[in-house]
């Protein structure tokens, strides 16, 4: 259905925010393998266990340690039963040091680690308080059941740190963080991708992110999201959890994780599960570093909105047109688009949003002389506010369809994270997401969108549907 015009008038929608507090509930809880006496910190999954750093002497491998400069090694544990964890055991010798070993992080099949490690570790009797032997980063291949070919991080400089490793799950961006020269102060958060099978230069996230104190730990998770810590940005003490994204190449402004993880003491180290609903994190509340677990409640939300489609189709007619009926007149419309029509009320759709200008002209039909010309009008068309679903209306049964979340739309807001409901509630996911639906029928496809928070500290919540159907 058109829209009727007297020569230009339209009209604009805009779809409701949905605006809550951030309402995120955790449950956390120390892990059974965490010890008040030790200090234990950065988890990370490995091989249906949990890879963490630990001062913990047992299992100890290094012939050099006192009890005010422990030394920290990379430990692994497994779960035992449906609630136990195995003892802790030293990951693998051939990556233990006499020095300080980890955080560590994996490829996803979990045959490449890039771990922290003191740069000089050939005497183990040497002064472990030594401040000018700082940590870099090394790699290791699991070969045959042993860590082989342990060579250091192509970017190495003996008078600065390089440590806190993570891997994207794609294996092709390595974060850490260094103090290397040219950043904002304290340790500074990098990246360097893979090209060629070679590290590019190391890249500063740069002062969105990066703060005059230290930013360290990041953990690469899926969509693009970032996790790390800080005690530069604003937060209730120490170091503090954030997240952070990587948007049309610009970085989002970090967001601070719950209270139930942060808390006024250092809080670090965090890793997530693939359901985004689970994971472990350090923290230092019980005035050692302990790793606790936490879980959180799905993401619900409470109104969704059919996606609108945009109409750029109008009628155009003169409303001063009875004036003229005496005389046998030509109605010439130019559209500014390369199109004209002729005719007393016309139809017209404009290819999409944008400038246009729209020109009435009224020729006598008898001589061809120009009766009068109606003022130029001017208009811009816009894309409804709202976000939408794009994907095909129609899918076959067992056949992946693609969806994508467009936000392009949606003014003054800052998308922060995606939400998915095929029928099985929301789960999170990425801007583009593939799902199979397995039955014939008709489907109601959500996407529900979170944003940063506003000046109230207010997270502003979208929702939209699409019906589906499947053949």
């Amino acid at each position: 259905m058109s829209k009727s015009f007297c020569l230009i008038i339209f009209a604009s929608l805009s779809l409701l925010t949905e605006s809550v507090a951030q309402s995120d509930s955790y449950i956390v809880k120390p892990t059974p393998f965490s010890s008040r006496i030790y200090n234990e910190f950065s988890p990370v999954f490995y091989k249906g266990g949990i890879v963490f750093c630990s001062d913990q002497s047992g299992n100890s491998l290094v012939s050099y340690k006192d009890n005010q400069n422990r030394l920290f090694k990379i430990f692994f544990v497994t779960k035992k039963g449906s609630s136990g964890w195995t003892h802790p055991e030293i990951l693998a010798k051939e990556i233990t040091s006499a020095f300080n070993d980890g955080p560590a992080t994996f490829n996803e099949n979990g045959n490449i680690i890039y771990y922290s490690r003191n740069n000089s570790i050939e005497n183990s009797m040497r002064n472990i308080t030594d401040t000018t032997n700082k940590l870099g980063i090394y790699s290791a291949e699991l070969i045959d059941g042993k860590w082989t070919n342990i060579k250091p991080f192509t970017y190495k400089n003996p008078l600065y740190s390089f440590c806190t490793p993570a891997l994207t799950p794609d294996g092709e961006r390595i974060y850490f963080s260094s103090d290397m020269p040219g950043g904002y102060g304290g340790m500074d958060l990098y990246y360097c991708d893979r090209r060629n099978n070679e590290w590019d230069q190391p890249v500063n996230l740069g002062p969105v992110i990066n703060t005059p104190k230290n930013e360290s730990f990041p953990f690469a998770y899926k969509y693009g999201k970032l996790y790390f810590a800080s005690d530069g940005l604003k937060g209730f003490g120490g170091k503090d959890l954030f997240y952070t994204q990587e948007i049309n190449g610009e970085w989002i402004a970090p967001m601070h994780l719950d209270s139930a993880i942060n808390s006024s003491a250092d809080d670090f180290g965090i890793v997530i599960d693939s359901t985004s609903e689970n994971g472990y994190f350090s923290t230092n509340r019980r005035k050692t570093d302990d790793i606790f677990s936490f879980s959180s409640a799905p993401v619900e939300f409470t109104s969704c909105d059919t996606v609108k489609e945009n109409n750029y189709c109008f009628t155009f007619y003169d409303e001063k047109q009875r004036l003229i009926d005496t005389i046998p007149v030509i109605y010439q419309w130019d559209f500014d688009d390369g199109i004209i029509h002729i005719g007393k009320e016309v139809k017209h759709c404009f290819p999409g949003p944008g400038k246009y200008a729209v020109k009435l002209t009224i020729i006598d039909e008898l001589t061809g002389d120009t009766i009068a010309k109606r003022v130029e009008y001017k208009t811009e068309l816009e894309n409804i506010n709202q976000a939408y679903i794009s994907s095909d209306k129609v899918g076959t049964v067992d056949k992946s369809m693609s969806f994508k979340g467009v936000t392009s739309d949606l003014k003054g807001i800052r998308i922060t994270d995606f939400f998915w409901d095929f029928g099985d509630g929301f789960k999170q996911g990425g801007q583009s997401i593939s799902h199979t639906f397995q039955k014939k029928g008709e489907y109601t496809v959500k996407l529900g969108l979170l944003s940063l928070k506003d000046s109230l500290g207010v997270v502003g919540r979208k929702c939209v549907i699409k019906k589906i159907k499947i053949n």
